[in-house]
Formats: C-alpha cells, structure tokens, sequence
C-alpha cells in the first residue's frame, strides 16, 4: 500500500494536488517512464526519502507515458525529471539522475525552515550590536538550511560588521543565484575595499584620499555611522571620487547596517542631497 504522502497523479488530479496542495506543503513531482531504468532507482530513493520525511513534503509522481499532455504542460522533454512546487509555482527542478546525497539536499531546501528563527535572532542581534553571537546564531542556521542565500547575505553582513573583510569576499564572490543576489552585490564594495592592501598605507599630499581610507579603516573597526560620515564629506566634494567607488562603498555600508537600522534612512537622504 502506497503511503499518504506518496501520490500517483493525472491531468485531472494534478492542480488539486500538487499547485493548490504545494500552499499546504511542499510537493515534489517525479515525472518517470516505466521503460526508464534511472527512473526506477531515483523514484525508489525519492519514496524512501518522503517516508523518512513523514508528511513534511508529499511526493507525486507522474507517468509521462500515460500522461503526456501533463508532461507537455510540464515542459519535460526527457526522463528522469523533478520539480518542487511550493505555494502554486516551481521552486526547483533537475532534469537527470542526482544521486541520494544530491537528492537530500533538493527536498532539504523546499522543506520549511523551522530553524528560520536562529536567522531572526541573529539578525536582531546584529542591531544591538552583539556581533560574535549574532555571528553564531547565523552561522548555525546557513548549515541547518544547507546554504540558504538568506542566511549567507546574512553571513556576509555579520561579518563585515566586524571587519571579516576575506570572509565576507568568499561569501559574496561564490554567492548562489537567488533573489538576494543583487543585495549581494551592494556589499561586494565594501568587502573588496575592506581587503584593498593600500588601506594602510598613509597618504599625506591628498586629503580626499586620506579621508576615504580612514572611513573604511573605520568601519573596519565597527565604527560604520563615523565611517559613513567621512564618506558623505568626500562625496560632498566629488560625488563620482575614485570612479564611483566612494558612492559604493557608502551604499554597501547602508547595506551591512540593513534598512532595520534607524538611522538608514537619514544617511540615504543625506547621500541624495549630497549627489543632487
């Protein structure tokens, strides 16, 4: 007898329980062919692994020979192939043979977070500026969620907060596609300024140069609202200073201090009022 959690599927079945299901649970679709022998293998891996995850994502499974309306609906145009819907829509698909520890690693990051509260706390930790424990509590969820982009941008604030400048490079530079990309990029700035080996050097005949390195030594150092400051000066008198690199690093900074912090808002009008 075929488990709750584990569902054959047709065209008729297929929006009930799966797209309207996926808003209840997630629902991982195994399209397969009886002719397939990969098929056979990954579809007895993904049945176990439903079992082991006792209801917390249903498994439905779809034969593309009996179904091939719904597989051309599906877009598949081979066999093996998965794809995870949560909330009505494709999260994830592969279309191929992973192996068993790949396959975790698929259902592990559809499956709800109940760790997602260590990210909260490590976030608000980070406000009241408790930075080696908000550095733990983050740390421990990017493995709990297996590298959740959240928890890496997350990652990589924490660290520049405390100047972890090659920390937060190797996590900005090998960042995953997601929607917290782009915000990855904002920080990319500050963490190539943090490592810029020149940092240290003292400039004596250029004042605006002086007083770019001292802000990034100082926000180095924790000390990010003195460091805006000094940053706002320089642009005030060369809003494009080092090609644009001054404007990058403010915003980056803006960025690891998160627009949770109260005083964002103020250094993002003053940065206007400085450019405009």
């Amino acid at each position: 007898m075929m488990p709750i959690n584990i569902i054959e599927v047709n065209e008729e079945t297929f929006e009930l329980e799966v797209v309207t299901y996926s808003s209840q649970k997630p629902v991982v679709v195994d399209l397969w062919a009886p002719w397939c022998i990969p098929c056979r293998v990954q579809s007895q891996t993904l049945a176990r692994l439903a079992q082991e995850a006792d209801g917390e994502f249903r498994l439905a499974r779809i034969n593309v020979d009996e179904q091939i309306r719904l597989a051309e609906r599906l877009k598949v145009t081979n066999v093996p192939a998965i794809k995870a819907f949560v909330d009505g829509r494709v999260v994830a698909e592969y279309l191929g043979v992973l192996s068993e520890k790949n396959l975790r690693l698929f259902v592990d990051r559809i499956m709800p977070r109940t760790g997602s509260l260590l990210l909260v706390k490590g976030n608000s930790l980070m406000l009241l500026g408790e930075f080696e424990e908000a550095e733990t509590a983050i740390e421990q969820y990017v493995l709990e969620s297996h590298g959740d982009p959240a928890g890496l941008l997350a990652y990589a604030r924490v660290a520049l907060f405390q100047g972890k400048g090659k920390t937060a490079l190797d996590i900005l530079e090998h960042f995953p596609n997601s929607p917290e990309l782009t915000l990855s990029t904002v920080l990319m700035p500050v963490a190539k300024a943090y490592n810029d080996p020149e940092l240290d050097k003292i400039v004596l005949d250029n004042p605006l140069e002086s007083a770019f390195r001292n802000a990034i030594r100082l926000a180095k150092r924790g000390k990010i609202l003195i460091a805006l400051d000094g940053l706002l000066g320089v642009l005030k008198k060369d809003k494009n200073y080092r090609s644009g690199q001054a404007k990058a690093v403010y915003l980056g900074l803006l960025e690891v201090l998160s627009d949770a912090h109260p005083a964002v808002r103020q250094y993002r009008s003053d940065l206007s009022t400085a450019l405009f």
